[in-house]
């Protein structure tokens, strides 16, 4: 088991491009700060061919998470203002 912590911030580390990670399962929490943006978009499962087809967007509140496949593309739109631990 391992984990990974981003710190999304206007000027430092604005969002993270759409990939996938090397797990069974994902579970994304906003560990808080005031934010705005910085949304998740969610397209498909890697091994299907619609990989690339947007699926969802989720807006992160602090203390709430998403939990989703390891193999499902994703990624995280840019903040707007303030600071978005995760």
């Amino acid at each position: 088991h391992h984990s990974f912590m981003v710190k999304y911030k206007a000027g430092q580390d604005l969002g993270l491009d759409m990939h996938t990670d090397d797990s069974d399962v994902t579970v994304n929490v906003c560990l808080g700060k005031d934010f705005r943006g910085a949304a998740l978009t969610v397209c498909g499962d890697s091994r299907s061919p619609s990989h690339r087809q947007f699926y969802a967007s989720y807006s992160h509140e602090r203390g709430r998470a998403l939990l989703h496949l390891g193999s499902r593309r994703h990624g995280a739109d840019d903040i707007a203002s303030g600071e978005r631990n995760n």
